[in-house]
This record gives structure tokens, C-alpha cells and sequence, in this order.
């Protein structure tokens, strides 16, 4: 498994959009908490739209993140703990 640095939601869209790799984690753990939880809301929909029976797996630095997502209907993600 690979893990991947992402900048933007967009720049995830188009890998997205052009990788059929599935096997990956985004590493989210040089993110604030705040752009951590958009990312992780709205890559998960990217993510389901084009690979809706596998899940997306990121990597966090913060037991805050994972109280905040708890929150949101996101079945398609496995959060890792860095």
C-alpha cells in the first residue's frame, strides 16, 4: 500500500478520476484539523462514486478528527491513526 500526499480535494478528484489503484492511503497527518475533515468528507464521495464497493483509507494524527467524522455518514472510509 502506498501513501499518497495530497495539496488539494482537486488534485484527489484527478487521481481519482485517471488511477484505477485502489490500493492506497492519503496521508492526512500534516493537515490542520478543520482541512483534514473537508478533505476526508468529500474525498470519501469521490472515492464511492468510482470504487463504491471499496473503502478509502486515511491516515490522521488527532483523536479529535476521529470524533468530528464519527459524526458523518462515511461507510466508505478506514481511518488510520499515525
Amino acid at each position: 500500500m502506498m501513501n499518497l500526499t495530497f495539496n488539494d480535494i482537486n488534485m484527489f478528484r484527478d487521481y481519482i478520476k485517471t488511477s484505477g489503484n485502489t490500493d492506497f492511503a492519503v496521508d492526512l497527518s500534516n493537515m490542520n484539523i478543520f482541512e483534514s475533515l473537508k478533505f476526508i468528507v468529500l474525498s470519501s464521495e469521490y472515492y464511492y462514486q468510482k470504487f463504491p464497493k471499496n473503502k478509502l483509507k486515511c491516515i490522521v494524527n488527532s483523536d479529535d478528527l476521529l470524533s468530528l467524522i464519527s459524526g458523518f455518514s462515511v461507510n466508505n472510509l478506514e481511518i488510520l491513526r499515525n
